[in-house]
């Protein structure tokens, strides 16, 4: 069956900023930010949001070469899956002395970091941003995503209102829709195209920390699930694993960290294993399929971790 567009649209404020290029200078009021609203939806998918009726960051004073950070969290409180997406509905400037509109200088970064991953969605000029697919979002499952926004450092201004001076005394609002589709579970598309995967492991900060990152790219918008199985120890029943992470990558051929952590007992199995051994071999399985449906291939890496020498104190 065809998805079902439900009723529901959340717009976020998510920037309302005034920038200071220099000291003394002029500074206008900015509008005031619209607030977060979550209309009533129908069915049985329901989102809910960390930021109802606030801005995700506000901005006071913004300098050359600063930047403003804020997250904002959505939780699918019903009982059924659904596609989320984030388009940016309305840019209002705000033009100081020296006439220069924000929205040509100023950058947004957006990352998905659910659960510590980091997933790159937008990176660019906030103007340039239009519409972004963010994948699926389970039952009960919660996303949170991290906006940041800079002004980039042209260096020393030619004139009291040129290069960075122009900015002086500006402001900008930007508001952000977030939509929801409830997804059916009819076939999938007529034309599956598998990505291209480039998959590397780092466990640097598997034995203090218990934490195992997958740095993953695909070519194109793709859905990877993966997880990390220790070695089965002598006496157990089964291998233990850490939880499976599941992140959509929509920009292509941008790396994605997805972040893979160690249960207590598990790092304590961990380093029993190499008191024994010098070095204990862990499994990573991924699963990588396009982010529009199709079949998952399965890769498999292997992550290594060597015994910490230990050091004697001199007498």
């Amino acid at each position: 069956m065809d998805s079902i567009r439900v009723s529901q649209l959340l717009s976020l404020a998510a920037i309302g900023a005034v920038v200071a290029v220099c000291a003394g200078s002029g500074l206008a009021r900015p509008a005031q930010p619209a607030q977060a609203v979550l209309t009533d939806a129908t069915g049985e998918f329901r989102l809910a949001n960390s930021r109802d009726g606030q801005a995700i960051f506000q901005a006071s004073g913004l300098a050359p070469g600063r930047s403003v950070t804020g997250t904002v969290e959505l939780v699918n409180t019903g009982a059924f899956p659904g596609d989320l997406s984030l388009q940016q509905v309305d840019v209002q400037d705000q033009p100081g002395a020296g006439g220069g509109r924000l929205s040509n200088a100023v950058t947004l970064d957006i990352k998905d970091v659910t659960g510590g991953n980091s997933i790159p969605v937008f990176a660019g000029q906030l103007g340039g941003l239009g519409s972004r697919p963010l994948g699926a979002i389970g039952p009960s499952e919660t996303r949170t995503f991290r906006f940041t926004a800079s002004l980039p450092d042209h260096g020393l201004p030619p004139g009291p209102t040129a290069g960075d001076n122009a900015y002086a005394g500006s402001g900008l609002t930007v508001r952000y829709a977030w939509t929801a589709t409830a997804t059916g579970t009819g076939p999938g598309p007529s034309e599956v195209v598998k990505p291209v995967v480039k998959l590397t492991v780092n466990s640097k900060k598997l034995l203090k920390r218990g934490i195992l990152d997958v740095m993953a790219t695909c070519d194109i918008a793709c859905r990877v699930s993966a997880y990390a199985e220790l070695p089965k120890a002598k006496g157990a029943k089964r291998a233990a694993k850490t939880r499976s992470r599941t992140a959509t990558l929509t920009t292509p051929n941008k790396a994605a960290r997805i972040r893979l952590k160690l249960s207590k007992k598990a790092k304590r199995q961990l380093t029993a294993m190499l008191r024994k051994k010098k070095r204990v071999a862990m499994k990573v399985v991924v699963g990588v399929s396009a982010a529009n449906g199709g079949p998952s291939t399965t890769y498999t890496r292997k992550a290594s971790v060597k015994r910490q020498r230990q050091t004697r104190a001199r007498r």
